[in-house]
């Protein structure tokens, strides 16, 4: 370990980490977090069964990537370890509950490795009922415009041409 001296005149000096030893704290820390995940898909999958009326995709899967991923389902693709010898034992253990497909509410199906997935999204309740009654205004709001989304919203608004006017017949006289 290097010493490292502190700013401050009179502490004892503390040591930091030598930079060999930095390749195991970062791979500490990934593990770490692919254990947060690990259990928190393996929880999401057992609260689907009890509670199916979350997984409406207010909760999602973020990807390295940076896709949104929507969850419908969730559950492990190896989640039993195997019984045999002890090497198959020790395999199987190593890559228990590693993998999760993922089913999206419109049924996309997504097959993840916890590596790809850099976190875990949700909507609050208050949110999903801001945007439903938003979604609802926009709906009985049809003789205005609708509000211009993405790249429409930096263009400047078309410029509305009155309607074609149709020649009307005279009346015989």
């Amino acid at each position: 370990m290097a010493t490292v001296s502190t700013p401050l005149a009179g502490l004892a000096p503390t040591e930091a980490p030598a930079p060999s030893n930095l390749d195991q704290v970062m791979l500490a820390r990934q593990m770490f977090w692919h254990n947060v995940v690990r259990e928190m898909l393996t929880g999401l999958s057992a609260m689907g069964q009890a509670r199916p009326e979350l997984f409406d995709g207010r909760m999602a899967i973020l990807t390295q990537g940076g896709e949104r991923i929507p969850i419908g389902e969730v559950f492990p693709m190896f989640a039993c370890a195997l019984i045999g010898t002890p090497a198959e034992r020790e395999a199987s253990v190593a890559v228990e509950c590693t993998v999760f497909r993922v089913r999206t509410p419109g049924g996309e199906v997504f097959t993840l490795p916890l590596h790809e997935i850099r976190a875990l999204h949700t909507l609050t309740p208050e949110l999903v009922k801001q945007l439903e009654q938003e979604s609802l205004n926009q709906l009985g709001d049809e003789e205005s415009p609708p509000t211009p989304f993405g790249l429409a919203a930096f263009k400047p608004p078309a410029r509305q041409q009155p309607p074609p006017t149709t020649p009307t017949a005279k009346p015989p006289g």
